[in-house]
C-alpha cells in the first residue's frame, strides 16, 4: 500500500500542491495527469524520494522496492546487451523486451551510452521492466516509442503484477492500461477509479457538482450578507443581525472550481485544391525510402506510421521540398497549398518572440500577434520571450499559431501533440476533426489517430533493416547438427518452422492490404488482425525456443 496524506509543496514562495492525499493498493495501474507545470514530475520526486516537500507523509514507498525510468540515464556496460545483463535475467528475456521496444540486432552490440537522447529513455525503460520491481514508476514513458513499440509496453503494463504509476498525457495508454486517475489540478490532486474515458466523464460529474455548490453557497452568503447590511442598526433586529454575521463569519468558504472551458483551435475553411492532393511514385532516399509510392485525395485525413528510422519524418520533408528524393516524383497537386508543422519546429526562427515571429511572417501588429497567440494559450511573458526559452508544449503552440495564419488547404503534421499537455491535445483534435481540407499526420498519438485519421498508410521497414519481426531468433538449417535431443525434435521443429513461414508470409499479406485500404471499417478489421498474426507469430517462436531447449 503506498499512501500520502496532506503531502504539500513550495518552492520558495510559490506553491506547487497542498494537501495532496490518496491511496494506492498493491498491483494497482495509476495514470497521473494534469496540465503542464500541474506538479506531476514534482510529485514523482516525492515520492520517489529525489525531493524534499514541506508538510505531510508519504507511505509504503522503500527505495529498494521502486524502480524509476530516467529520463537521462548513464550506463556502465560496453554493449545494450550487456547492460540489460547487469539486471539479472535470462538473456532472451532482455532480448525479447529490447525488440520489443524496437531495437534491432545489431544494436545490441552497440556501447549504451551512444544512443540519442529518446533511445536512451527507452533503454532506461526497458531495464525497469526486466528488473520488475514491486512499484514500477514512469515518467511520459511512450515519449521516443513508435507504435508497435507501444503496444507491446501496454501489453507488458496490463499484465504486469506489480504496482505501475504512470504520469503520462497518452490517452491510449490511459484507457487502456490504468484502473485509476489521479488529476493534478487547482493545486490539489484527485484520485478518480477507471480508465481515461471514465475519468472525463467524473471529472465532468464532480465539476458539475461542485460548482452547483458553489453557487448555491454565494446566494446564502448574499442573502445572509444583505440581511445584516438591512438589520445591523435597527435595535429591534441587530441581535439576529450579530447572528448571521457569526454564521458567515464560521462559515468554510467553497472555492469556485476551475473553468473547464477550453481554448478552441479553429484551422478555417479550406480552399478548393485538385481531387489528387499528392502523388508519391517509387520515391527512393540513401537507402532509408525505398521504392515508396502513395496517393492522397482532396478531404482525407491520413495517418502514417511505421517503426521508428524507417523514415516517416524523412518523407515529410521530402514532400514540403526540404530534401530532394535520390528517384521518382513527388506531385502536389493544382491549388494546393501546403502548411508544415515539424517534430523539431525548424520553421520557427528561435533568435525572435513569438511576437516578433509573427509580425516577420505575416506582417501582423503586436496587438494582432497577442490575439492569435493567446487562442493557444500563449499569454504575458511568455510571447515576449525568445523563442528558444519557450517550453517544449509552448514552442508546438506557437508553430501551430503559425500554420492556422497560413491558409493551407493541405495540413503535413510531423507529431502535432509532442509535449502538449491533455487539454491542448484535446483542441488540436477537435480543430483537425473539423477541418475540410486535407491532412498527412505523422503521430504515435493513437488516440488522435483513432478519432482523425479516415485512413492509415504504413511506411514499411528497409528490407535490409531487421525489425520486430525478424528480430526473434531465426530457425537454423542445420537441423542435424545440433543435440541429440534436437535431434529427437526435428520432425515437431520442422512442423514450427513452416507455420512460422507461413504466419509470417500471412502477416505481410495483410500489410499489404492495409497500405491499399481506404474504408475505416476495413482498415479497423486489418488493424486487429494484424495484431492477432503478430500474436501468433509471437506464440510459434516461443514454442520453436523450446523445442530447441
Amino acid at each position: 500500500m503506498i499512501q500520502l496524506d496532506n503531502v504539500t509543496k513550495y518552492y520558495g514562495e510559490r506553491l506547487i500542491f497542498r494537501d495532496v492525499t490518496f491511496k494506492i493498493a498493491d498491483g494497482e495501474k495509476v495514470g497521473i495527469v494534469g496540465k503542464n507545470g500541474a506538479g506531476k514530475s514534482t510529485l514523482v520526486k516525492i515520492m520517489i524520494g529525489a525531493e524534499p516537500f514541506d508538510a505531510g507523509t508519504v507511505g509504503g514507498l522503500r527505495a529498494e522496492d521502486i524502480g524509476f525510468v530516467e529520463q537521462t540515464p548513464r550506463f556502465t556496460a560496453a554493449s545494450l546487451l550487456d547492460e540489460m545483463l547487469t539486471v539479472d535475467i535470462e538473456k532472451f528475456q532482455a532480448r525479447k523486451v529490447l525488440f520489443g521496444l524496437g531495437f534491432t540486432e545489431p544494436e545490441l552490440e552497440k556501447n549504451p551510452n551512444h544512443f540519442s537522447g529518446g533511445e536512451s529513455a527507452k533503454i532506461s525503460l526497458a531495464k525497469a521492466l526486466l528488473n520488475e520491481p514491486r512499484i514500477l514508476i514512469l515518467d511520459e514513458p511512450t515519449n521516443h516509442l513508435d507504435i508497435y513499440s507501444i503496444e507491446f509496453l501496454e501489453e507488458f503494463v496490463k499484465n504486469y503484477r506489480g504496482t505501475v504509476i504512470a504520469v503520462t498525457h497518452d490517452r491510449h495508454f490511459l484507457q487502456q492500461c490504468v484502473e485509476k486517475i489521479l488529476d493534478m489540478e487547482n493545486f490539489r490532486a484527485t484520485l478518480y477509479p477507471g480508465n481515461y474515458e471514465k475519468f472525463v466523464q467524473l471529472k465532468r460529474e464532480r465539476h458539475a457538482a461542485e460548482l452547483k455548490a458553489y453557487e448555491r453557497q454565494q446566494e446564502e452568503i448574499a442573502k445572509l450578507e444583505e440581511f445584516v447590511r438591512r438589520n445591523k442598526v435597527r435595535a429591534s433586529t441587530a441581535k439576529r443581525a450579530r447572528s448571521r454575521q457569526t454564521m458567515l463569519d464560521r462559515m468554510q468558504r467553497l472555492e469556485k472550481p476551475p473553468s473547464t472551458e477550453q481554448s478552441t483551435i479553429r484551422l478555417g475553411d479550406a480552399a478548393e485544391s485538385a481531387n489528387r492532393v499528392l502523388i508519391l511514385e517509387r520515391v527512393n532516399f540513401k537507402g532509408i525510402i525505398n521504392d515508396f509510392s502513395a496517393e492522397l485525395f482532396k478531404g482525407e485525413k491520413v495517418g502514417l506510421i511505421g517503426r521508428n528510422g524507417v523514415g516517416k519524418s524523412t518523407l515529410l520533408k521530402i514532400i514540403v521540398g526540404e530534401l530532394k528524393a535520390d528517384s521518382g516524383e513527388v506531385k502536389i497537386g493544382n491549388r494546393v497549398k501546403v502548411g508544415y508543422l515539424s517534430q523539431g519546429h525548424e520553421e520557427l526562427n528561435e533568435n525572435l518572440t513569438p511576437l516578433e515571429e509573427l509580425n516577420n511572417e505575416f506582417g501582423l501588429t503586436e496587438g494582432q500577434a497577442r490575439s492569435e497567440l493567446a487562442r493557444l494559450n500563449l499569454f504575458a511573458q511568455v510571447v515576449e520571450k525568445p523563442i528558444a526559452d519557450l517550453s517544449g508544449g509552448e514552442k508546438t503552440r506557437v508553430a501551430l499559431t503559425k500554420l492556422i495564419l497560413t491558409g493551407a488547404n493541405f495540413l503535413i503534421l510531423d507529431e502535432p501533440t509532442n509535449h502538449l499537455d491533455l487539454p491542448a491535445r484535446e483542441a488540436i483534435e477537435s480543430a483537425l476533426q473539423d477541418f475540410d481540407g486535407t491532412i498527412l499526420i505523422v503521430t504515435h498519438d493513437r488516440y488522435l489517430l483513432d478519432k482523425v485519421a479516415t485512413r492509415i498508410i504504413v511506411l514499411p521497414i528497409r528490407n535490409e533493416e531487421v525489425g520486430i519481426r525478424n528480430e526473434k531468433p531465426k530457425p537454423q538449417p542445420n537441423i542435424k547438427a545440433q543435440s541429440s535431443k534436437l535431434k529427437a525434435n526435428e520432425q515437431a521443429l520442422n512442423k514450427v518452422e513452416a507455420q512460422i513461414k507461413m504466419a509470417e508470409m500471412e502477416l505481410k499479406m495483410i500489410e499489404h492490404e492495409i497500405n491499399a485500404a481506404i474504408e475505416p471499417d476495413k482498415l479497423t478489421a486489418l488493424a486487429a488482425a494484424h495484431v492477432a498474426k503478430l500474436a501468433e507469430i509471437d506464440e510459434l517462436y516461443l514454442r520453436w525456443e523450446e523445442l530447441l531447449c
